[in-house]
């Protein structure tokens, strides 16, 4: 037999291999495989078909020196990127009340110039943000620390934050709406615009249009969450330390004294800013990127509305039309790979070129055969996630209505060292295989 390479430098021959060794149990992952590393704690829940099913939670919640908290369904995880898809969720209620239209002018909501200064007769749309090509780049950094500045800052060349313009794509062939190149910062921008037409803090205008309405206990302040609902990320591996993985756990984020956003570590300090801050000055604060504390469960909620067309019980959230706006292809990568980057947030050229070929609107769209999986969906809809440690799946399919939420609290090893045949770390893999493994049941 001829070995084919893939894209993930896997060679065929490896993957028929891969794809012949034994599924694993949920209980076996969570314990560490050889394969794939031991986990602080994982929640699933499964959707079959439309219908929330069942629901896994195993590991831990929180542990001290003299307590530990078992991980159960209603604990509240901070989802990392999958808070993209909702807040998608949030400006789309906007577009449906005809207060934002997706192809203005995004400055005329901002109520300040965003213009690249390479391309400055172009605009930068809400629709741009929300599909990664507005040529608005993460750099060091993209948030600015409560009472440290204002958003607007990032874009001033005047102003500390400017980081020598990296914010902006600069590249001949990445005007704003042609080329695709994955950036946080991009939804720091879409809460401002949240605040500046609602007139509302953009984590009070989430819980009340998209949370509160799905019926959710989530939140995107931390400090809200009760204690008992909250669940830590986790690593065996100290802060500015290296992995050990005889050694402790040590929780990355919520595990003692919640942060309630960026730049304010204490609750009550946190919150009596709030009583001063200013709307549209600094969503980035609540982190709209990636900072929603949400369950696995809370996420079926999320799917079911997609895949019912954006109704949920008796409850409209979205219109049809707004509903098919956000799963439909609004970038795909070609077949020169010349009109974006597929790989995420890490530098191209490594094992997860292919993770992102194709996106909606703050949608991930999966072809999972090109990953290498023999079976399964012709696409996948949703999205993923990866922060402090936390390993995250939205994900359905659009024909059968099945799905799968998948939040992994952390793992005892750094997770790139269990490389599978996909873009995705190998645990992330051995899910979807069991998930699929249930399908065909």
């Amino acid at each position: 037999m001829v070995a084919v390479k893939f894209r993930c430098g896997v060679t065929l021959l490896a993957l028929l291999s891969f794809s012949a060794q034994a599924q694993f149990s949920l209980p076996e992952l969570l314990k560490g495989t050889g394969v794939t590393p031991e986990l602080s704690g994982l929640q699933v829940s499964l959707i079959e078909p439309g219908k929330h099913t069942q629901s896994f939670a195993l590991g831990f919640a929180q542990r001290d020196e003299d307590k530990l908290t078992l991980l159960r369904p209603d604990h509240k995880l901070r989802i990392a990127s999958i808070s993209k898809l909702v807040v998608a969720i949030g400006v789309m209620r906007l577009v449906d009340s005809g207060k934002l239209n997706l192809d203005a002018d995004v400055s005329e909501y901002l109520g300040w110039p965003l213009r690249n200064p390479a391309f400055g007769a172009d605009p930068i749309t809400a629709r741009q943000l929300l599909t990664h090509t507005s040529s608005v780049r993460d750099g060091p950094r993209y948030y600015i620390p409560a009472g440290d500045g204002q958003l607007r800052d990032f874009f001033d060349p005047a102003s500390p934050f400017w980081d020598e313009g990296v914010h902006f794509a600069g590249e001949h062939n990445e005007r704003p709406g042609t080329f695709f190149v994955y950036s946080n910062l991009n939804f720091g921008l879409l809460g401002e615009v949240i605040e500046r037409i609602t007139g509302l803090r953009f984590d009070q205008y989430m819980r009340r249009q998209v949370i509160a309405p799905l019926g959710l206990s989530a939140s995107f302040d931390p400090c809200v969450i009760a204690d008992e609902q909250r669940a830590a990320a986790f690593r065996k591996r100290p802060p500015n330390g290296d992995w050990n993985p005889q050694g402790a756990w040590y929780a990355q984020v919520d595990g003692g004294e919640p942060r309630c956003f960026y730049g304010m570590d204490m609750k009550d300090q946190g919150h009596a800013f709030l009583t001063h801050y200013a709307i549209g000055s600094n969503a980035s604060i609540y982190s709209p990127q990636g900072g929603l504390r949400a369950s696995a469960n809370d996420l079926v909620a999320v799917l079911q509305m997609l895949m019912n067309g954006g109704e949920l019980g008796e409850e409209r959230l979205l219109s049809e039309s707004a509903v098919q706006e956000m799963l439909a292809p609004h970038w795909t990568l070609n077949a020169q790979g010349t009109n974006g980057l597929s790989a995420g947030e890490v530098e191209p050229g490594g094992p997860t070129d292919g993770l992102m070929t194709s996106y909606g609107l703050s949608v991930h769209r999966i072809d999972i055969s090109t990953w290498g999986f023999e079976e399964g969906p012709a696409v996948l809809l949703g999205h993923l996630g990866e922060a402090h440690g936390v390993l995250s799946h939205a994900l359905f399919d659009p024909e059968t209505r099945d799905g799968i939420v998948t939040l992994i609290s952390g793992t005892a090893e750094d997770p790139a060292q269990f490389p599978g045949h996909s873009p995705l770390y190998r645990v992330e893999e051995e899910v979807l295989r069991w998930w699929l493994a249930r399908r065909k049941r």
